[in-house]
């Protein structure tokens, strides 16, 4: 047989497919090994060939009695034909000279197999020629966006690939029945080739009738308002896939194909085509029902009812609602915080559930049809571990439009009216307000507004674990009289984090972020004298699951300790706080960066990951110098991630080789009655629990539902 014949043949026989036929020998793949590959990594070359190796969960005998793991056995054929393939994938990438060696060891039961893989120097495009462009296209600058580029190896699917750029880029200009010829030619004692495309536009031709088909509940006018062409336009394919995304982004449908009528045809000089959009509605409403646990929410669930073209023309309503710290938040207390909510064990912000009620109305298509308008009205209750709680009711109105390149700007408006309460000693530190007259003010309900710019590009591969591409996103928001908020509330915002994935190698995940930002805190005034107020919600806080993880949740920036009694021991001196809780104050500005690399673990590889993780961060506190830095804090750690259709549920262990937070300890003063009346500051330094000094007491465990990031 030909060797060209037997190529053929080895690449028209697909290996999942050819490895099942012919009964194989009962030899047991237990290695399978590239060497000497460089241009191609092993992830390629592995899906490329029918041989595989079988989990090293088959190899141990205790995991191979219980069914774990998988058996590949040995197919001598396929195994020959493998060497064809690597061989013609390396032609297919431009080696024509690689040639591929094999090491076979071989045991009655076992075969362990090596690919030695020889590359050789590619054949290298010398030039790439693109001819019919005049009056079209510019060729110079057409060549140099191609992904086939002169200078780099000959691959034949990068050659295919620059065909199909090249037909996209004139039918972006107005010619549907655009055709490419392809041609090269390969010089193999120099190791070049030359490649030429020869562009035949055919006619330039407008947008005729547009034609919908399928909708029944939803106007044709609706789906007409998202199409990124009209009739008289000239024709681009982009705009037909533009159309296709947008109409699927309006959540009405569940199939939409948007494309040439079959009936378009070249007919004189001025051609018109049709189009004809095909679409298949979905379900009008959705209902949506979760529940949860979580180490700071216990029990949580939540439900969505979504409403679709409420009123015609595409709108949505959505009906959320969602409460947390079920079991030991009142009316639902079960005493769950003795127990497997222990977390949430003396933190006085939960001792009520937190909820949020919302409606939600979606205007999409709003000033073009790239823009969406959304009203929302809510109600909740929500507080953060140990810092604070808020209760509000609101609205907020807001203008998304997609700017194109996967980003989104959104101008929005929030208006709130709610209280928010922290323990006394913050108002009393860090706002120097320790009269009970000034407290109350300050916990009482307030007005707040604020206005609102972000700017959100997102390419990530996925929402719930991504592998490649990043997140970018910078919002900047002010608060003032000027938009509508009490003249006690006054700050600017501005926050900017940015988050990058790439695979490293085959399932090897590397992220990164990085995140940054700064308050600016105005006047404002309680009792007619001036103080820099920030509610304690608007501020930075640092440490838990999704931040620097060797600390526990919003424990890592400043902290004030609160004890109810203060125990003094006469002979030494030394006090003992009773009934000692922490509470954390917020920053006026944060830094943080997180590093981690998540692997497949080695059993259950598809559904169990390693992640190994380095966190960093520092907060500023505001003063009336400027900012006050609180020192870099970096803590190590490992993680197991287990998958799931919600995202992964993952168990975070890191080192915190760091000394207790030093912070202003008080005594709640109290009257002969048992009143809280005032605070009497007992030590201004204090350094809180000493932490343990074995390696075991410093790691902090962090548990959660989702990445960190």
């Amino acid at each position: 047989m030909k060797p060209g014949l037997l190529l053929a043949v080895a690449l028209l026989i697909p290996p999942n497919v050819a490895a099942q036929t012919g009964p194989g020998p009962e030899r047991t793949v237990t290695s399978v090994t590239f060497r000497g590959n460089h241009a191609l990594d092993d992830l390629t070359l592995a899906s490329a060939i029918a041989t595989s190796a079988s989990s090293w969960t088959y190899r141990v005998p205790l995991l191979k009695a219980l069914g774990l793991g998988q058996r590949r056995r040995f197919d001598e054929l396929e195994f020959r034909r493998d060497v064809l393939r690597l061989g013609l994938l390396y032609r297919q990438h431009g080696y024509f000279d690689a040639r591929v060696d094999t090491v076979v060891t071989r045991t009655p039961t076992t075969v362990a197999v090596v690919f030695d893989i020889h590359e050789g120097p590619p054949v290298v495009v010398d030039s790439v020629v693109v001819r019919g462009l005049r009056g079209i296209l510019d060729p110079g600058r057409l060549t140099a966006a191609l992904p086939l580029v002169a200078g780099a190896p000959f691959d034949r699917i990068q050659f295919e690939a620059a065909a199909d750029s090249i037909a996209l880029a004139v039918q972006d200009r107005g010619y549907p029945f655009v055709a490419v010829y392809r041609n090269y030619s390969v010089d193999r004692t120099a190791r070049t080739a030359s490649v030429e495309y020869d562009v035949a536009p055919g006619p330039r031709a407008r947008i005729g009738a547009v034609t919908i088909t399928g909708n029944e509940a939803v106007s044709a006018g609706t789906v007409e308002r998202f199409l990124a062409m009209r009739p008289g336009d000239w024709f681009s394919r982009s705009a037909l896939y533009d159309s296709q995304r947008s109409l699927y982004e309006t959540g009405l449908f569940r199939y939409v194909r948007v494309g040439l009528a079959p009936d378009s045809g070249v007919a004189g000089a001025d051609t018109l085509v049709g189009v004809l959009v095909q679409v298949s509605e979905a379900p009008p409403a959705r209902v949506r029902v979760g529940a949860g646990y979580g180490t700071i929410d216990c029990f949580r669930s939540q439900a969505t009812v979504s409403l679709g073209d409420f009123l015609g023309g595409a709108r949505r309503l959505d009906l959320a609602g969602k409460v947390s710290k079920l079991g030991v938040g009142a009316p639902t207390d079960w005493g769950l915080s003795n127990s497997i909510c222990s977390a949430l064990s003396g933190d006085p912000f939960s001792a009520r559930i937190n909820y949020l009620t919302s409606a939600t109305f979606t205007q999409p298509g709003a000033l073009g049809r790239r823009g969406t308008l959304s009203l929302t009205a809510f109600a909740e209750r929500r507080s953060e571990f140990k810092a604070f709680e808020r209760d509000g009711i609101g609205s907020s109105l807001a203008m998304s439009v997609d700017v194109g390149g996967a980003s989104v700007m959104t101008l929005s408006y929030r208006l709130t009216y709610g209280s928010t309460t922290a323990d006394t000693a913050v108002y009393c530190v860090y706002f120097d307000r320790c009269t009970p007259q000034a407290i109350e003010v300050l916990k009482q309900a307030h007005r707040q507004a604020a206005l609102s710019l972000a700017v959100v590009r997102n390419t990530a591969d996925s929402p719930l674990e991504p592998t490649r591409g990043s997140i970018l996103s910078v919002e900047l928001s002010n608060a003032s009289p000027a938009v509508g908020s009490e003249r006690l509330i006054s700050y600017n915002k501005l926050v900017a984090d940015g988050t990058w994935y790439a695979t490293v190698r085959r399932n090897w995940v590397l992220a990164f972020r990085l995140r940054g930002g700064v308050i600016r805190p105005g006047i404002a005034f309680v009792a007619d004298s001036g103080i820099r107020y920030v509610p304690p919600e608007e501020r930075f806080y640092a440490g838990g699951p999704a931040s620097v993880r060797g600390f526990g949740r919003n424990e890592m920036g400043p902290l004030v300790y609160l004890a109810d009694t203060v125990v003094v021991d006469s002979a030494t001196g030394a006090f003992t706080p009773v009934n000692l809780r922490v509470s954390p104050v917020g920053s006026y500005a944060i830094t943080l960066s997180n590093l981690e690399l998540r692997v497949p673990a080695p059993v259950w590889g598809s559904r169990l990951r390693l992640a190994f993780f380095v966190d960093a961060g520092e907060l500023w506190d505001q003063t009336t110098g400027g900012l006050i830095p609180s020192g870099l804090k970096v803590t190590p750690g490992v993680g197991l991630r287990v998958g799931t259709p919600l995202g992964p549920v993952r168990l975070d262990v890191a080192y915190n080789g760091y000394p207790s937070q030093r912070g202003p300890l008080y005594e709640i003063q109290r009257t002969a009655e048992g009143v809280p009346n005032g605070l009497r500051l007992v030590d201004d330094r204090y350094a809180g629990p000493a932490r343990g000094s074995s390696f075991f007491q410093r790691l902090q465990l962090q548990f959660s539902v989702g990445e960190a990031f």
